[in-house]
């Protein structure tokens, strides 16, 4: 067993057994060619696929029929005096879900690819809630992992904290579209935020709000260096400088502002009908006018760093802004008391009291629909960097991408305005390729970053042009 990391992206492979469903345990790490898995905030569970080379015909004398226990266990060399960190489901086995791409590649030996979830993902599948659910959010989301009448694991798991209590009858749906309810309905008992996400890594199941996460100092750093001036691959701070550097890296997309108006992300109108006391109410959601209430990455929760928003806040005619526009308009009903508008009279007491919150989607739907939006639109860049088993989705990492120019760039500012600083970690894709010698991991990540460090320009005078008059007019007729 390694003591330390001997070059960027060494991993060890300490266990991948199969369990078919004659019970037999197959030992895979002298046939697996590369193994996958995916780490997503906008998923529930993690995913994976192993490529094997087979000899002996498994899916036939196993058999192998998507009905298989994985165990697994990865792990990075760790450094001197750092906690070893694993990717460790070897009791929290994953589930194999089906057999695919099975072809010859050689005499005698064949290929095939095994895919694989969660144990979680797959329970889902086959269970159904059928119940009035009563306490906050985050109760429930915890009764839907820990009761053994649903998915009872045995992981990890975070719950931040939500405010309120709710009656909720569960109509026949499984466990994880509670789970997604609560995403969207869930207010944080700190802050009020609105902002949740449900989604695993290989520390376990998180339900927490994006302000939970924006509070966390950055864990890691990645940056470009020039072609050459890699250090060689040793031991000590040659393989950390190695862990840091970005191998490839593509700018995805930043603000497309099609999506932006139709989604709701720079302004939205809500209508609420109350059908219990016959009125309605109208709220409106403006991006620009929220932006300093709402926590984003550069300031983080809790900091005292200026942001400023990711879009400006140019007029782009005589009546405003692009958050001045409300190109997205919901319409929900809502079922509050008479007595007291944060009570659901919905659902009430034997003693005819109504104790329980109310939907309230004006508290939630405007920004959170924004905030979620702005994570696929904001500023997104792919990363393809030497893998280690420290790195999580939901993390903050600090990423340094020049200026890309012919001319020379000031010193006092090496680095890309935009796409410099701190940046969430969405997706990662894991990649451990047996076949290389030595077998390497690599991670491709997709990180996105919600606000900037300098303001975006916004002169008074550059409004939308068009042209003086109008076109001319052809009324056609057929002839």
């Amino acid at each position: 067993m390694a003591e330390g990391l001997t070059g960027a992206g060494d991993f060890e492979l300490e266990v991948l057994d199969l369990v078919t469903v004659s019970g037999m345990r197959i030992d895979l790490t002298a046939s697996c060619i590369g193994i996958t898995i995916f780490e997503d905030i906008f998923s529930l569970a993690l995913t994976g696929t192993i490529a094997l080379s087979d000899a002996f015909n498994l899916p036939s004398h196993g058999p192998i029929l998507g009905q298989e226990y994985l165990y697994l266990k990865i792990r990075t060399p760790s450094f001197p005096n750092v906690e070893t960190t694993a990717i460790d489901f070897s009791e929290n086995v994953f589930l194999v879900h089906s057999i695919s791409t099975r072809k010859r590649i050689a005499d005698g030996i064949q290929g095939y690819v095994l895919s694989f979830a969660s144990q979680e993902l797959i329970k889902n599948q086959r269970l159904k809630v059928t119940q009035s659910l009563t306490g906050s959010w985050s109760d429930l989301v915890e009764q839907m992992l820990r009761d053994d009448k649903y998915l009872n694991t045995a992981k990890n798991i975070l719950i931040e904290k939500t405010a309120g209590v709710k009656r909720f009858v569960a109509p026949n749906i499984r466990p994880l579209d509670v789970v997604v309810l609560g995403t969207k309905q869930a207010i944080a008992q700190t802050g009020g935020e609105p902002t949740f996400l449900f989604y695993e890594t290989f520390d376990g199941f998180h339900f927490r709000s994006l302000a939970s996460i924006y509070n966390e100092q950055p864990s890691f750093l990645f940056k470009t260096v020039q072609p050459g001036s890699n250090p060689p691959v040793g031991r000590g701070m040659n393989i950390a400088k190695q862990l840091e550097t970005i191998l490839d890296y593509s700018i995805v997309n930043n603000n497309d502002t099609i999506i932006g108006y139709r989604g709701g992300m720079y302004g939205s109108k809500l209508i609420t009908h109350d059908i219990v006391n016959k009125t309605y109410k109208t709220s409106n959601y403006n991006y620009h006018d929220n932006f300093i209430s709402e926590p984003h990455i550069v300031s983080g929760t809790t900091a005292e760093r200026i942001e400023y928003p990711i879009v400006s806040e140019l007029y782009v005619n005589q009546e405003g802004r692009v958050s001045d526009f409300h190109g997205r308009t919901f319409v929900v009903p809502e079922t509050n008391s008479s007595l007291d508008s944060e009570k659901d009279a919905q659902h009430v007491t034997t003693a005819n009291t109504s104790p329980f919150n109310s939907y309230k989607p004006s508290s939630w739907m405007q920004r959170r629909n924004s905030q979620m939006l702005q994570l696929e639109n904001a500023f997104n860049i792919n990363l393809r960097v030497h893998g280690n088993t420290m790195i999580r989705v939901g993390k903050v990492v600090t990423v340094k991408i020049p200026y890309v120019q012919a001319s020379s760039v000031k010193n006092e500012e090496p680095f890309d305005k935009f796409y410099n600083g701190p940046f969430l970690v969405k997706r990662i894709r894991h990649d451990f390729a047996m076949m290389q010698s030595p077998p390497k991991h690599t991670m491709s990540m997709n990180l996105v970053k919600d606000s900037l460090e300098e303001e975006l320009p916004n002169p008074a005078d550059n409004l939308e042009p068009s042209a003086p008059t109008h076109g001319s007019k052809i009324d056609y007729a057929y002839t």
